[in-house]
C-alpha cells in the first residue's frame, strides 16, 4: 500500500505571517504553485492560496492593486484552519481528506512538524502512473458515444 510518505513533496515552499501579498504572489507564481504553508519558526499557522489572494482582490476594489500587494500581508489573508495528516496514512486516505473538507492539499505533519505537503495533483498523478486505485470501471453513458470515466482512489 503506498503511504502519504511515498508520495508526498519534501522540499516545501513556506512563506511567514508577515510576508507581505507581492512575495506570496511571487512564491506561488515562481514555483507554479496554488498555496502553501505559512510558517512562524518552525510552527504551521496556516495556508495561503491563489483562491485566497483572488477574493481578497475581487473584494477590495477600493485601492490601487501595486499598493494592495505591498500594504496587506500573508497574515491578513491567509486560511488559520490548517488539515494535516500523518506520512503513514493511505494515499486513499489523504484523498478523502480532501475531498471531505473541500480542499486541494493537505500538509504531513510529523511530530507537529511539517514533514511534506501533498496535493490533489500528486494524488492524481500516482493514480495515474500506476492505476493505483480502490476500484476502477468504465460506465457507458446510454446518450453518448464516449464512455464516463471514474476511478476512485
Amino acid at each position: 500500500m503506498l503511504t502519504v510518505r511515498d508520495i508526498m513533496t519534501t522540499e516545501v515552499v513556506t512563506l511567514t505571517p508577515e510576508a507581505t501579498l507581492r512575495d506570496a504572489m511571487e512564491a506561488l507564481s515562481t514555483n507554479h504553485l496554488s498555496g502553501v504553508p505559512v510558517v512562524a519558526g518552525e510552527r504551521v499557522v496556516g495556508v495561503i492560496s491563489m483562491t485566497d489572494i483572488l477574493s481578497f482582490i475581487v473584494e477590495d476594489t477600493s485601492t490601487n492593486a501595486a499598493r494592495m500587494f505591498d500594504r496587506h500581508t500573508v497574515a491578513d489573508l491567509m486560511t488559520y484552519e490548517v488539515f494535516s495528516v500523518a506520512p503513514s496514512i493511505s494515499i486513499r486516505s489523504a484523498a478523502d481528506v480532501m475531498r471531505k473538507r473541500g480542499i486541494h492539499r493537505v500538509l504531513v505533519m510529523d511530530d507537529h512538524k511539517l514533514a511534506g505537503i501533498v496535493s490533489a495533483l500528486d494524488i492524481a498523478r500516482v493514480v495515474s502512473e500506476t492505476g493505483v486505485s480502490g476500484r476502477t470501471g468504465v460506465r457507458r453513458d446510454p446518450c453518448c458515444d464516449e464512455p464516463s470515466n471514474w476511478i476512485t482512489v
